[in-house]
């Protein structure tokens, strides 16, 4: 029994260190995409993927493996003793079991596999549903949807249902059926000589035969029962492995960041340009860009203005390299970003949109985003707060710059949270920045001060607006 223990315990500890592994390799895959891999791609896509999918392959896969493994030394050296004193009754005994259990698990194994993919599918539906639900909850509040959101996540849960319960019933039919099937062929061995008409003695002799090998048959079932579990559950987590591999076998399209010295090699001088830009999205017909030439003097702030969908904001994307074009090119100071530059030229741009993110911290996390608690510098974490005109609103804050601001800033008025974007900017001394729409929720005395630290705060920093109005420039 404690050796039981124990190898359950190294079983599950090593199940949950795959789990871990295939999580933090399936995480960096993810971040090693291009931009436009999100734009194909639903985050709760992604997230079903790297969370369930990935848990599924640890609890389908490796912990099978595990048991087979372990069920596979104890069974043969169980069969082993049988052998030694039961002979050629024993090896038929085994053989007809193997069969039976073959048999089953042939006719039950696509049964699950469709079980299997069908509760993927519907998985992500229920996933989907609750995402949605959650991030538009102030719309859902105002516009009483919740019965919508209800009925939905309903109805994809009873689709579910017989799938979710199928998955793991199905996996217990051959081990089921065969214990039975078991149990009749060592009664029929013992109740041949009987139904033969041999002598009755004959039937005495092979009572301790047959409790001999009913003991070893007890024995054998536990383990047995694991080898069989083990490769019913290989079986039915081969869609789970499918969907993980999607993940886990994507190659790396980006180069990994740089450090913030390596960023100098490309610090632009005169003039950001585009040259001949012309874009069009995957699996679209039409080009969203076309023959665009663009010239930015470096230190100045100029203003892309126009209406929904004429192609702003994938301009300034292109200008971000966060979509490379079909054709033409990106220049700084008359050399042309190749896709090994990306990283550095990132590394100098910073980009506040109308819909802005915020991590669910403090705003201090917010502000030197990405950097651990001792790598951050107060101090500049101030002034770029100052400079985003937030110094009223720190003051006022009960715990400072320490405040937690809620899941994606919830606690924070739209504009407060514009405002921690581009103080944002200011920390990372952005040499480019990119406003798309990024004021639209600040009042215009707020604008105009913000608009106005911009220039104040960097001399040599420029400023790229999008807007659909005049006022905003």
């Amino acid at each position: 029994s404690f050796l039981r223990l124990s190898l359950r315990a190294f079983q599950e500890k090593l199940r949950a260190k795959v789990f871990i592994d295939l999580s933090e390799i399936a995480q960096r895959n993810i971040f090693n995409q291009k931009y436009d891999f999100f734009l194909s791609e639903k985050s709760e896509n992604i997230s079903s993927k790297i969370v369930i999918n990935i848990s599924k392959v640890a609890e389908k896969f490796v912990r099978p493996i595990l048991q087979i493994v372990s069920g596979f030394f104890i069974v043969s050296f169980i069969f082993i003793a049988i052998l030694s004193f039961a002979k050629i009754t024993a090896f038929y005994l085994i053989i007809c079991l193997v069969i039976g259990y073959t048999l089953i698990s042939f006719c039950v194994s696509p049964l699950i596999r469709d079980s299997v993919k069908q509760r993927i599918i519907l998985e992500k539906e229920i996933n989907k549903v609750l995402t949605e639900s959650v991030r538009t909850i102030i719309d859902v509040h105002l516009t009483g949807s919740e019965k919508f959101f209800q009925e939905r996540y309903l109805q994809a849960g009873k689709q579910a249902f017989p799938y979710l319960w199928k998955a793991e019933t199905l996996p217990e039919f051959p081990r089921s059926l065969v214990e039975p099937f078991g149990i009749t062929l060592i009664f029929s061995i013992g109740l041949f000589p009987f139904v033969s008409d041999q002598n009755i003695n004959d039937l005495i002799d092979i009572v301790p035969f047959l409790a001999t090998i009913a003991v070893a048959s007890l024995k054998l079932t536990p383990p047995l029962q694991d080898l069989f579990r083990g490769i019913i559950d290989l079986k039915g987590g081969i869609p789970d492995l499918e969907e993980a591999l999607k993940i886990l076998e994507l190659k790396k399209e980006r180069i990994y960041p740089i450090n913030r010295e390596e960023r100098k090699l490309i610090t632009p001088k005169k003039l950001i340009e585009l040259r001949a830009i012309s874009f069009k999205y995957p699996s679209m017909k039409n080009y969203a860009l076309q023959n665009i030439d663009l010239k930015i003097p470096i230190g100045s702030k100029i203003a892309l203005v126009g209406k929904t969908g004429s192609g702003k904001t994938t301009t300034a994307n292109q200008i971000l390299c966060l979509l490379r074009p079909t054709s033409g090119g990106l220049y700084i100071d008359n050399k042309e970003i190749k896709n090994n530059d990306v990283p550095y030229w990132q590394s100098l741009c910073s980009y506040v949109p109308q819909s802005i993110n915020l991590l669910n911290g403090d705003i201090i996390s917010n502000v030197a985003y990405g950097l651990k608690a001792e790598d951050i510098d107060e101090s500049k974490v101030w002034e770029s707060l100052v400079a985003a005109q937030l110094e009223d609103l720190i003051d006022h804050l009960p715990n400072g710059i320490k405040t937690m601001v809620g899941d994606n800033g919830i606690r924070l008025s739209g504009g407060q949270r514009q405002r921690i974007a581009i103080a944002r900017a200011f920390y990372r001394e952005s040499r480019l920045l990119i406003l798309d729409e990024a004021t639209s929720a600040l009042d215009n005395t707020t604008e105009s001060q913000v608009l106005k630290a911009l220039s104040l705060i960097n001399k040599k920093l420029t400023v790229l607006i999008i807007a659909h109005r005049l006022s905003t420039v």
